[in-house]
């Protein structure tokens, strides 16, 4: 402000030597000094508010492009989330399920354990890594498998066709003796209940293990269930368990080489949904199902 006060006193100034210097009259000088002070005050006003404008301008512009932006990225998010949902409305997945898990993933607190949300994360990333895998129809799990042995027979509609070598789940104490084997019966007996077909072919390596009185009590509480049972003495065939659900999904497991006096060791479970795979072991299931007796006519391979 005083800047424009020294400003306009000088103009002013310079106005009345001028006006002296034309007119006679001192009211007309003082008149003239006055206007042309007046004027350039003026001017000045009129450019620092043209400043302010220009600066309020440029702060509205700024303003106006981060405005833009976060709404871009508002509507990208939108987008990707309206995509999302899209897709999973057109799967047949179950929606309101991927909604609970949205929804208690959401719920953990800002501030709880670093721990805790690590291990949430972990375990999301580890669901994530699932479905990309059943996207790509297969799935590997190191060692043994308890969760999609039992998540399968409980969803089962149609049917399941296993074959169990007695080396691997059928001997001492054994895999049926232990509570994942007792689970899955259960869980067999209930599918059962709702109109599954279940087959079982046991496999056994030499004729002198089908009449032994562990396998029989297995035999029987299979079949004493519903399980139609079959006996195979398969020594000399390369043969691994392997369990197919509904004829669209392979649930197989890789066993290690046994050594005496130990029980073998699970390598690794696999589920594998490719039809081509799964045909293929369906056809060898059928096939060696054909070879086998019915759980009471199996003491006849022993004369084999």
């Amino acid at each position: 402000m005083l800047r424009k006060v020294i400003i306009t006193s000088v103009v002013g100034g310079c106005a009345y030597l001028l006006a002296t210097l034309v007119l006679d009259s001192l009211a007309a000088q003082l008149i003239v000094a006055a206007g042309v002070g007046a004027v350039s005050l003026m001017v000045q006003f009129l450019i620092g508010f043209e400043r302010r404008l220009a600066a309020v301008e440029d702060g509205q512009h700024g303003q106006t492009a981060t405005l833009q932006r976060a709404v871009r990225q508002g509507f990208a998010k939108v987008s990707a989330a309206t995509q999302l949902l899209a897709r999973l409305e057109a799967a047949e997945s179950k929606n309101n399920a991927i909604g609970r898990l949205v929804g208690q993933a959401a719920a953990i607190e800002p501030g709880a354990s670093p721990l805790l949300v690590k291990f949430v994360e972990t375990e999301m990333n580890r669901m994530t890594e699932f479905l990309h895998s059943v996207e790509h129809q297969e799935l590997t799990y190191d060692g043994e498998d308890r969760e999609w042995l039992l998540g399968l027979t409980c969803n089962a509609t149609s049917s399941i066709n296993a074959i169990s070598l007695c080396t691997v789940d059928a001997d001492k104490p054994g895999f049926w003796a232990q509570p994942l084997g007792l689970d899955y019966l259960a869980a067999q007996q209930v599918a059962i209940q709702r109109g599954v077909r279940i087959r079982r072919l046991f496999v056994v390596h030499g004729p002198e293990h089908v009449d032994d009185r562990s396998l029989r009590m297995v035999y029987e509480s299979q079949a004493s269930v519903g399980i139609e049972v079959r006996v195979l003495n398969a020594t000399d065939m390369p043969l691994a368990d392997f369990a197919v659900f509904d004829d669209v999904v392979s649930y197989e497991v890789v066993s290690g080489p046994r050594f005496a006096g130990a029980d073998p060791v699970i390598l690794c479970t696999r589920l594998v949904f490719r039809p081509d795979d799964v045909s293929r072991q369906m056809e060898r299931f059928r096939d060696f199902w054909q070879r086998a007796r019915p759980y009471g006519q199996s003491r006849a391979l022993n004369d084999s």
